[in-house]
């Protein structure tokens, strides 16, 4: 699972050079509101979204995300 590691920082990059939300959701691809709830940290971003990010900012993976390990529990 990709998450976010500081919704803020994220929001402070896509959104500094002017750009609106809304553009950047544009420019990716995807709806205000996903990339909105992304920014909030309320969802977390699928690998497309997150590589579109960091290409769109020109910035490295790890400086906005990181991967955490999900263990699925096995039933019988």
């Amino acid at each position: 699972m990709i998450v976010v590691k500081a919704p803020q920082l994220l929001k402070q990059a896509l959104t500094s050079n002017g750009r609106t939300i809304t553009a950047v959701a544009q420019e990716l691809g995807y709806s205000k509101a996903y990339i909105s709830s992304i920014i909030t940290g309320t969802r977390n971003p699928n690998e497309k979204v997150a590589i579109g990010i960091c290409e769109l900012l020109g910035e490295q993976f790890e400086k906005f995300f990181y991967i955490r390990n999900v263990h699925k529990k096995i039933t019988k």
